[in-house]
Formats: C-alpha cells, sequence, structure tokens
C-alpha cells in the first residue's frame, strides 16, 4: 500500500482533483497539501457538509472548490470530469443517506488514497496506489517528487489547468456572493443574507463553530471568507446539540482567540445549559442562533427519506411554536447577555462588538426558514 515514488498518473492526469478531508488538519498537513495542489494545478473538495468537520484547505485559496455533494447521484455527477483523484485524509465516502447508485465515484476515475488510517484506504473503493502514512510528511514528500519528476510540458498542463479552474472558481464564488447581497434586504432575513453578513464583520484569527447546518451551507468556505484554516468546528455526523459547549471548549483552548458559534434553534436547545458555564467562567464566546422556529434539518431528511407525511409537509413535533422558545430570556436566566434582532446592521454591529468583548453573548436572530427540499 505504499509507493516511494508520485503516484501513477499523478502527474499525468488530464484533469486532476484533490479530495480532503479533516484529518489533513488535524496532521497539520494543509500547507503541503496546498503545494501538492499548485503543483497539479488541481481543484481542492472537500468532504460532504455531513462529515465535514475541520477544514484542510484555505478556503480564500483561488483552488479551493467547495464540498462535495451529500448524495450519491450528485456526487457522481461532480466528479465525472476527472480521471485521477488524490483522496487526503478523508473517508471516502460517508454517506449520510443511502441512495442509488451505489458508486458514487465514477468507474472512470483513478483514485490514488493516502491517509494515516489504513482502514480507510481501499475500504470502499479500490485504489489505483494506496499510502498509509502521516499526512504532513506524505505530502510533503509527493510535492518534493512532483517538482523532480515533472516534465516541462507537463508543468505548463497544469499552468494552464490551475488558471482555468481559477477563473471558474472566482467566478462562482463571486456568484454566490452576489446572491447573499442580494438577499439581504429581504425580511425576515435569510439563511445566505445573514451568513453574507456575517462574513463582512469575521475577524482574521476567528475560531467558527457550526451547528445550523440549513442556515450557515458552509457559506464561508464557499465564498473564500474564513481566512484560517484551524479555526473551523462542524459537523461529523450531526448527533444534535453539541456546538455550544464545542465553542465553550475552543475558547478555553484558544482563550486569545474570538469564537463566534453559530447554532440552530433546535439545536442550542440540547446544550443551552453550557451557558451557565460561560457565564460563571466569563468565556466571551458569541453564541448566535438562527431561530426559524423548527427542527429543519429533521424536516429536510425525513423528505430526502420519501416519508409520506413529509412528502405531504405534515410534521408532527417539529415546530417549536406555541409556544415559541424565547432564548433571549433562557440566557438572561443562565447570566449570559442576550438580545434578539432582526435588521442586518443591528446583527452586524451586535457580533462585531461581542467578538471584540470579554464576556459572553448570546444574540437571537429570527431567520426566514427555506422552503422544503426535495
Amino acid at each position: 500500500r505504499y509507493s516511494a515514488s508520485p503516484p501513477r498518473g499523478s502527474s499525468a492526469a488530464r484533469s486532476p482533483a484533490i479530495l480532503v478531508g479533516s484529518r489533513i488538519c488535524e496532521a497539520d498537513a494543509v500547507g503541503p497539501l496546498v503545494a501538492v495542489a499548485e503543483r497539479l494545478g488541481a481543484p481542492v473538495i472537500h468532504e460532504a457538509a455531513t462529515s465535514h468537520g475541520r477544514s484542510s484547505f484555505p478556503s480564500d485559496h483561488p483552488l479551493a472548490a467547495g464540498m462535495l455533494p451529500f448524495w450519491s447521484p450528485d456526487v457522481r455527477r461532480r466528479l465525472q470530469e476527472f480521471d485521477v483523484l488524490l483522496v487526503a485524509g478523508m473517508k471516502l465516502l460517508q454517506q449520510y443517506i443511502y441512495h442509488e447508485p451505489a458508486r458514487a465515484v465514477p468507474e472512470s476515475c483513478r483514485i490514488v488514497h493516502l491517509d494515516d488510517d489504513p482502514w480507510e484506504v481501499g475500504k470502499n473503493y479500490p485504489v489505483e496506489v494506496g499510502v498509509v502514512g502521516h499526512p504532513r510528511v506524505a505530502l510533503a514528500e509527493l510535492a518534493a517528487e512532483l517538482d523532480a519528476r515533472m516534465t516541462d510540458d507537463q508543468r505548463r498542463a497544469a499552468r494552464r489547468r490551475s488558471q482555468a479552474r481559477q477563473s471558474d472558481l472566482a467566478g462562482q464564488r463571486q456568484a454566490l456572493r452576489r446572491q447573499g447581497e442580494a438577499e439581504m434586504g429581504l425580511r425576515p432575513i435569510t439563511p445566505r443574507g445573514l451568513m453574507e453578513l456575517l462574513a463582512r464583520v469575521l475577524p482574521h484569527d476567528v475560531a467558527v463553530v457550526e451547528e445550523s447546518p440549513t442556515t450557515t451551507d458552509c457559506y464561508f468556505e464557499r465564498v473564500g471568507a474564513l481566512r484560517n484554516t484551524t479555526g473551523y468546528f462542524a459537523q461529523r455526523g450531526w448527533a444534535l446539540g453539541w456546538g455550544l459547549n464545542c465553542a465553550i471548549g475552543v475558547q478555553l483552548a484558544w482563550p486569545e482567540r474570538p469564537v463566534l458559534a453559530i447554532l440552530g434553534d433546535g439545536s442550542t436547545l440540547y446544550g443551552l445549559q453550557g451557558l451557565w458555564t460561560a457565564a460563571h467562567y466569563r468565556l466571551p464566546v458569541t453564541f448566535l442562533v438562527t431561530n426559524n422556529t423548527q427542527y429543519k434539518i429533521l424536516k429536510d431528511c425525513a423528505r430526502v427519506l420519501g416519508l409520506p407525511n413529509a412528502m405531504a409537509h405534515q410534521y408532527l413535533g417539529l415546530d417549536l411554536v406555541d409556544p415559541p422558545v424565547d432564548y433571549v430570556r433562557l440566557a438572561e436566566a443562565m447570566g449570559v447577555k442576550a438580545c434578539r434582532l432582526g435588521e442586518p446592521d443591528a446583527v452586524s454591529d451586535a457580533v462585531r462588538q461581542s467578538l471584540e468583548g470579554d464576556e459572553p453573548r448570546l444574540i437571537e436572530v429570527p431567520i426566514q426558514a427555506p422552503a422544503d427540499q426535495p
């Protein structure tokens, strides 16, 4: 499973791509991965948000290509254009809900899989080459081997690929930001409008904890607004309620960094008592609760599964109304200052001030729920 030379076909690939997972960040291997991507002129795609976890490639890098889709048919279409996939430090693939076709990776894609977890290499898909080893060391060696072995023609081809990819990806990021900007004028604030206004006030060293999947949609990374790879924490499997207390742990680990926790209203209810801990130890976490008055992720999953009542838009116990939950009063009861804001400028100002402050604060934002997804 180990190759001492560059994986066969990696430098000669006509259309290579890199699939990356959380273990690259955890192995401090982001720099070597960037070096390999730049030498190959390959777009870098993160694993899907269902298992994304950490950020392993700079979101503002010109070759950052977002996330894989959730479901098998969409993944297959996304990868169809590539002839070689370098898979680094990720589960290939962890599918949240099973869909046909069973094979999400097209048969035409040759796979080079690098990981420090031997269980993952070749587990679900046959590989052209498997490398088991520390990702930072292996990727650094691969970059050096590519420097030594790529021909002039291969380097020129990689530069052409890189330029074409960068132009296309920049256009996608700009289009997404324009959509966010256009929605900032809507009331209630839409998920995309909220994420755009937050993207404009993020400090460069911020640590972001995301547990509001139907609102955040990995927006910060998709538009290149999150300018550091270490400070990102998201779902690993979508158990509810981990985000609030994860943010407290992140603040304890990095007292010098601002911490922003973006939490769904349902997710918040599963870990609410952590607010007392934040108040007791005066931990300056900014808790932003995106309140769409429902467990939207459970509704979406019910529709993905084709459950009859969900297809008829009939849900039992998934709407947080009658009475609505008052997160401001709940936070204040735990000793955390809180406010409810619905205007973009007010939200921006409150988030900015809180991130610069020295005590915890909760900001509840009423959110316009997106339409049910098929």
